[in-house]
């Protein structure tokens, strides 16, 4: 095996325990209370990228980037695993990490708007694609507004806060890649992300119910295979096949659905697959229309 197939390899080991995530982050809060779960997984997350890499110099780092880029990093984080662990049900679960995947063809919407990609308008019929999947997974009597709006009241928080979430990934990817100029603050932002957890904790007196060892040892392993996941993709991206790694990023919807079925016991509607297909073809639709800027 050659070097960049290693690190292709590497990339999609990032992307599994990602699609991993929304389901064994669930049954490890279920267990606990929600925030503190969180907090113990990404605690390990950020010992284990500290561990395999190292804490950024400041210095020389762009403002924009630290503060700007930092916020909207732990925003997300913090909004997207606190919808998952505020779901009243496994199959909450999968509606929150189908709209959290909107964030695919958002993240193309967004880099339009900044002039960082041309494009053609099909990319418009992508969009309208992956939002009209996202409703049929919500809501598969889909023309039934009434039903639509009764299904989101039934957890409207965790529901917003996942929308909420694809929202700000793209904005960070924007501004990532217009204020980064190379440097990489990612450990940083996990620690950041970590300290913010317990400090939402402390100032929500969430009571907190220690793990049984079995427990703590599922919480170590989950935290530092996210860790991983993220040191993997940094390598991957540099030094693995960058085509294939992100054309594999938007079947992520439907891996995810798979993940989360294997490991929740559930079983989707035929309705939700083919709104988890829609969600995934109108991303990919997405990024074929669209160019880099040069």
């Amino acid at each position: 095996m050659n070097t960049v197939n290693k690190y292709t390899w590497l990339g999609f080991s990032s992307i599994l325990i990602w699609a991993s995530l929304v389901a064994v982050v669930k049954l490890i809060t279920e267990q606990v209370t929600p925030v503190s779960g969180i907090a113990m997984i990404y605690s390990f997350s950020a010992l284990c990228i500290l561990i395999f890499g190292s804490m950024p110099s400041l210095k020389e780092m762009p403002k924009a980037y630290l503060y700007g880029c930092g916020i909207l990093f732990v925003s997300y984080e913090i909004l997207f695993l606190i919808s998952i662990a505020l779901s009243h049900n496994h199959e909450q679960v999968l509606i929150i990490a189908m709209i959290n995947y909107l964030w695919p063809p958002i993240t193309i919407l967004f880099s339009i708007f900044a002039k960082q990609l041309k494009f053609n308008n099909f990319v418009f019929v992508g969009f309208i694609l992956a939002v009209i999947g996202l409703l049929l997974v919500v809501n598969p009597r889909i023309l039934e507004i009434a039903q639509f709006i009764h299904v989101l009241e039934q957890n409207p928080k965790a529901y917003f806060f996942a929308f909420l979430g694809a929202i700000l990934w793209p904005c960070y990817s924007v501004l990532t890649k217009k204020h980064a100029k190379g440097y990489n603050a990612v450990p940083l932002f996990f620690v950041l992300t970590a300290v913010s957890l317990w400090i939402l904790h402390l100032t929500l007196n969430e009571p907190f119910i220690m793990p049984s060892l079995n427990l703590w040892l599922a919480i170590a392993v989950v935290g530092s295979l996210i860790g991983i996941a993220y040191s993997n993709w940094n390598q991957s991206l540099q030094f693995g096949n960058i085509q294939v790694l992100i054309l594999a990023t938007y079947f992520m919807p439907i891996l995810s659905s798979l993940m989360s079925m294997l490991i929740l016991g559930v079983i989707p509607s035929f309705a939700f697959w083919i709104g988890t297909a829609l969600v995934t073809v109108g991303a990919l639709i997405c990024w074929k229309c669209t160019f880099a800027n040069d």
